[in-house]
């Protein structure tokens, strides 16, 4: 399994590199307005970049008695591809890694949440242009995301949460999820964007005790990207 998520992750950064020289190599062949191969090719637009946040992230929960999640910081990182697909329309999948940490108190006691992942968001975008060239960008979508490592510290013991329990052979915790998320940006003329986004999982988390608990993970996200449009 953990080779598995290595290879994940390995892919995870090929597909970010392919993404950034996609959308400069797209740019740089990229045929003049006005002529006919111009029209015939201006159906769909691609761009792309790479990105940097900081994430926030804690769990909304549900059957823990005495539980309370707070958030803490994280960062993230990956790429994203734009296929432009009219003048205010275009969808948006991203690859991206993240640190992740949190605070998780129950009955006074202190843990703190540590996780590495990766996720794949794809949202539907919605475009509108200001004035001297300032863009702003508007989506929301689906996403999926991989754990790679998940433990909880409390009282000086980390707990591997993905770990399965010798008795029933299940993990506290699994390693995927799916929810959907928002996501708004302002983009500077030379390609700089600032980044908002919101994602909460609709996949309960707990994989031991289920049917009596759950955990849904929600992460804020600030930070910048940079588009290799021009």
């Amino acid at each position: 399994m953990r080779r598995q998520k290595m290879l994940m992750l390995a892919l995870l950064l090929a597909g970010i590199n392919m993404i950034s020289g996609s959308a400069q190599t797209t740019n740089n062949q990229k045929p003049e307005e006005g002529t006919q191969e111009g029209k015939q090719n201006k159906k769909i637009e691609i761009s792309g970049g790479v990105l940097v946040e900081s994430n926030y992230s804690s769990f909304v929960h549900s059957g823990i008695g005495g539980g309370k999640s707070v958030m803490k910081p994280g960062v993230t990182t990956g790429g994203f591809l734009n296929l432009g697909i009219s003048k205010h329309f275009s969808i948006q999948p991203e690859l991206l890694l993240h640190y992740k940490e949190s605070e998780f108190d129950r009955n006074n006691q202190n843990g703190i949440y540590r996780y590495w992942g990766m996720e794949i968001p794809i949202y539907a975008m919605y475009h509108t242009k200001l004035k001297n060239g300032h863009r702003i960008h508007i989506g929301i979508g689906p996403y999926t995301e991989f754990g790679l490592d998940a433990s909880l510290k409390r009282e000086g013991e980390k707990i591997d949460l993905y770990e399965k329990n010798t008795e029933s052979g299940t993990p506290v915790m699994r390693d995927s999820n799916s929810g959907f998320g928002i996501i708004n940006s302002y983009e500077f003329p030379f390609g700089l964007l600032i980044n908002v986004s919101y994602k909460i999982s609709i996949s309960n988390l707990l994989d031991a005790n289920e049917s009596s608990a759950a955990l849904h993970p929600q992460t804020f996200s600030l930070g910048f990207a940079y588009c290799f449009r021009k």
